[in-house]
């Protein structure tokens, strides 16, 4: 049976929350399905429902740890046995952790590279088949601005994040000619509860890069959909960014090592 733009979701991990409960919203402006997934208990169905309430999209929701083994694959199992074609992969789910890279433990480590690294790869990888046959597709990475340079304080984060990077950039040359784009979009920071205590204690500079997530959500929906591959949102992180690209990379890192001296 040919499938319709009515079997056609976006699907984003970490749904729940920050970044990826503003792309839902975005989405669902925009008339489009979702299928949102994010940890249990993470108020996930409470926010389904207000979406249902507001907007006429058809809404699939799933709860799982996308660190465990299996949850990729289950996630794309759910998929397939609910009818739901993913026209758009939002791979948003991540976490990162402060302090020097001696003073983290195993399982924070682990964490880290499971979810920001791990998941996001076999999410996309699970999903590529189906979305080659549909006349347009797209893969929206959630990187970070820590994905530009060295960070230290937060090097695992930053390694992951610039792991996203490279994979994006490499993905797209494998896909030239066919349906798919795929993009990262690299914020600075994010206000968001969790975080506004880190946000506090940083420097002057993180302060006034810090953007919303509602405006980094805008920013990458209405940058995608232009066909847009490489995203730095907020006028003061584009102005870092192309400052960066020029100063002599030794500076760059004490600078930024200064910023994010008082995260840990």
């Amino acid at each position: 049976m040919e499938k319709t733009s009515a079997n056609y979701y976006a699907l984003i991990t970490g749904a729940s929350a920050g970044i990826g409960q503003q792309i839902a919203i975005e989405c669902a402006k925009r008339s489009m399905n979702l299928f949102l997934v994010s940890l249990p208990g993470s108020g996930l169905e409470a926010f389904a429902g207000e979406l249902r309430e507001e907007y006429p999209v058809n809404i699939q929701t799933l709860s799982i740890d996308l660190t465990r083994e299996q949850a990729p694959a289950e996630v794309h199992r759910f998929a397939v046995q609910n009818n739901i074609v993913v026209n758009i992969l939002a791979n948003n789910a991540g976490v990162g952790f402060n302090g020097k890279f001696e003073n983290l433990s195993v399982d924070l480590i682990d964490k880290m590279i499971l979810l920001n690294i791990r998941a996001s790869t076999l999410l996309t990888f699970l999903f590529l088949p189906e979305m080659k046959k549909l006349e347009k597709a797209y893969i929206l990475n959630i990187s970070s601005f820590a994905a530009l340079t060295p960070l230290p304080n937060k090097c695992v984060y930053a390694a992951t994040k610039t792991y996203l990077l490279f994979f994006t950039q490499a993905i797209n040359l494998e896909l030239k000619g066919t349906n798919i784009r795929a993009i990262s979009i690299h914020p600075s920071g994010v206000s968001s509860e969790r975080a506004l205590g880190n946000i506090r204690k940083s420097s002057f500079i993180a302060r006034i890069s810090t953007l919303k997530p509602e405006e980094v959500a805008r920013i990458a929906m209405k940058n995608m959909l232009a066909g847009k591959k490489f995203i730095v949102p907020g006028t003061v992180t584009k102005m870092y960014y192309y400052l960066g690209s020029i100063l002599p990379h030794f500076v760059v890192l004490k600078t930024v090592g200064r910023v994010f001296r008082n995260t840990t």
